[in-house]
């Protein structure tokens, strides 16, 4: 293998947020990981990385979501993407990371996976690699989110949402992001996706569907009840949607099968899902695993008036307007 040459100037990249319009969880397999059909846009949320050799490697935060709670260490995946890039290369420097956190902390966002995205790409620009399957790779190895952080746009997913395709799409959807006063893990979400499956195993398809409530089926997106073993259904109308630019096609179909398990944990989810209801959301929208919620707007206009509705809305912290779909990972120049 041909070792990488660096460049001795700093390097910075960027890589953006998400959303999932589509995301369908199934059943955990005996790695304990849920298989998942979903469908990804990149938002205009971006996530700024700077790499730069140095003597050691030390990470900094800045930017709006900097926050106490960020790793600075190993565990922080920007670095985390580094370390991994070393070993699969066998590159050796050191590095000095600077990231602008644009993206909300721990809101299902993605943006640990944006960091990791822009990483790989500075850090393999730093080192003269030019192996984009191969950065592709060591993506997967990062987490489920990072390939598609490094390949942006729309696109389906599967697996572990690692397995990618590209969609085709048209036009440009306007987003109002409302973020919670509230925090979600994911690993407990998904805990909570599968209590809730052995509870509604048990009862009749009438109960379970009878028990879900208005607010949370609402919440979903195409009103559909999942009730004992997943179903993991192919998301044809999001993706004709998609294709056509129908954007009331595309507000009457997004789904997340996470959305029951969340506001079950985090009941102030759905008091906001109800405040863009009520403002004239087209389609309310849980993004990952939570607790950010999603509101697709007709137009600029129209995401401005629900912007302003949102922000005085109990249980939301900020309000974030942002349009998708964004590029992938690359260089800033």
């Amino acid at each position: 293998m041909t070792r990488p040459r660096s460049l001795h100037k700093p390097v910075t990249a960027r890589a953006h947020g998400k959303i999932n319009l589509h995301l369908g969880v199934g059943d955990p397999g005996p790695d304990g990981y849920h298989e998942l059909v979903t469908v990804f846009e990149a938002l205009g949320t971006p996530e700024t990385v700077t790499v730069e050799l140095a003597a050691e490697d030390s990470v900094e935060v800045t930017g709006r979501y900097a926050s106490a709670g960020i790793p600075l260490d190993e565990n922080n995946l920007a670095l985390a993407a580094v370390i991994a890039f070393r070993e699969h290369t066998g590159w050796g420097g050191n590095v000095e990371i600077t990231i602008d956190k644009q993206v909300p902390v721990a809101g299902g966002m993605g943006g640990g996976s944006a960091d990791a995205a822009a990483a790989l790409v500075a850090v393999a620009k730093l080192a003269g690699f030019e192996d984009r399957e191969q950065l592709r790779q060591i993506a997967a190895t990062l987490g489920s989110d990072v390939p598609f952080a490094l390949l942006g746009g729309i696109a389906l997913g599967r697996g572990r949402g690692d397995d990618l395709t590209r969609v085709l799409s048209q036009g440009t959807h306007h987003w109002v992001l409302a973020t919670s006063t509230g925090t979600l893990s994911t690993p407990e979400v998904y805990r909570r996706v599968d209590e809730l499956r052995e509870q509604s195993a048990g009862q009749s398809p009438a109960s379970s569907g009878d028990e879900q409530g208005p607010d949370v089926a609402q919440g979903v997106g195409d009103g559909e009840t999942r009730s004992g073993p997943a179903r993991l259904a192919e998301p044809t109308e999001v993706l004709a949607a998609l294709a056509s630019g129908d954007i009331e096609k595309l507000a009457a179909h997004v789904h997340n099968d996470m959305t029951e398990a969340a506001v079950s944990l985090l009941p102030d989810i759905a008091h906001v899902m109800d405040e863009g209801r009520r403002a004239g959301a087209h389609a309310v929208l849980l993004s990952g695993s939570g607790p950010t919620v999603g509101f697709l707007a007709q137009n600029a206009t129209h995401a401005l008036e629900l912007a302003v509705l949102l922000e005085a809305s109990r249980g939301v912290r900020e309000v974030v307007r942002t349009t998708g779909p964004a590029r992938g990972a690359h260089i800033v120049t």
